[in-house]
């Protein structure tokens, strides 16, 4: 069992035994790498089995606690990564499913077998409502949203965040949660491929006027902020029960301006016609009567044209985060990775 430190003491000496839920994805690699460099046991569950030295791969489904509690077995600190993502055309019950339901899972088995952490992985969605307001460099000060989004994704994921925190100190489990911003790095199918893809498409159209801002964090810099929020995850810690926005490299940059690099150093086109947000809203309303499963839809146009931008002070404050990454070495690594891709990720 991982070593506790008392109040006074700010950071663990080890973390134990490591589970890595959701370690096939973009974020549960990274920090699977990480605790591999630092020596740690770890195991991972996920759907596909994963082919890794010095792990232990249990292909299951958080849906299902006995895969669950098989995972927890001799567990000391729980990283839950796994999540249904964003994307119009899965079913709304599979949101409910996994990142409500299966979360809870997780939640009970971390109790039921003593765990004493669990370090859950949310979203900046969670506080970003319907309404057609910018979001200036907020911080965990904003609540959510009075009213829960339309969006499944969102709202499945404020009751998961919601529920971790509030298992937080029930039978000795500490647990915090970690809402990294927009995500990307080598391994990346959603953020960057959304874009990649589009281009390969020959789409050259972007959304906006080119002045809304988006937050971003590597996925090595999310990673790394997880392990460090685990290891000052402990019995009446600052960390405990608390929830924190993982961004890096300010100021954020327009989406599209963002993006540009990784088009050109990968010899896509670039988008140069614009859609005005007003127009981009209106047709995105029209898109969702008559074409649901598109990615083209109010949530995508609010993001997209609207400033979408974060600050990690708090993360800093009480866990010590800054990113390890730069911008120049994660661009590098993300675009090698994409240059390595054939097909459409």
């Amino acid at each position: 069992m991982a070593k506790r430190k008392n109040k006074k003491q700010q950071i663990l000496d080890d973390l134990g035994n490591c589970l890595v839920i959701g370690g096939a994805g973009l974020l549960g690699r990274a920090i699977v790498s990480l605790l591999l460099e630092e020596g740690y046991f770890v195991r991972i569950l996920d759907l596909e089995k994963v082919e890794r030295d010095g792990v232990e791969s249990i292909v299951g489904d958080i849906r299902n606690i006995e895969d669950v509690q098989k995972a927890c077995e001799g567990i000391d600190t729980v990283f839950q990564t796994a999540a249904a993502i964003w994307d119009p055309k899965l079913p709304k019950q599979v949101y409910y499913d996994v990142n409500v339901h299966g979360n809870q899972n997780v939640i009970d088995t971390c109790i039921k077998l003593g765990i004493p952490r669990l370090v859950y992985t949310s979203t900046m969605d969670v506080v970003c409502g319907d309404d057609k307001k910018p979001l200036v460099y907020i911080d965990e000060t904003t609540p959510y949203p009075e009213k829960m989004p339309r969006d499944h994704y969102s709202r499945s994921k404020i009751l998961g965040e919601k529920s971790v925190i509030e298992a937080n100190n029930v039978k000795g489990l500490q647990t915090t949660s970690l809402r990294p911003v927009g995500m990307y790095g080598p391994g990346d199918k959603y953020h960057i491929a959304n874009i990649v893809n589009m281009a390969k498409l020959g789409n050259k159209m972007k959304l906006g006027d080119g002045s809304a801002k988006f937050s971003h964090v590597y996925s090595e810099n999310a990673a790394y902020a997880h392990i460090l929020a685990a290891k000052h995850l402990y019995l009446e810690s600052h960390v405990a029960g608390e929830c924190y926005f993982i961004a890096d490299h300010q100021p954020a940059e327009n989406l599209f301006a963002f993006m540009q690099p990784f088009l050109e150093e990968l010899n896509l086109p670039i988008p140069t016609k614009s859609i005005p947000f007003k127009l981009a809203y209106f047709l995105a309303w029209f898109a969702e009567k008559f074409a649901p499963k598109s990615n083209f839809n109010r949530f995508s146009v609010i993001q997209t044209c609207l400033d979408h931008t974060f600050v990690s002070d708090k993360a800093e404050r009480d866990f010590g985060y800054k990113p390890i990454i730069s911008k120049e070495e994660a661009f590098e690594k993300t675009v090698e990775w994409f240059k390595n891709k054939t097909e459409l990720v």
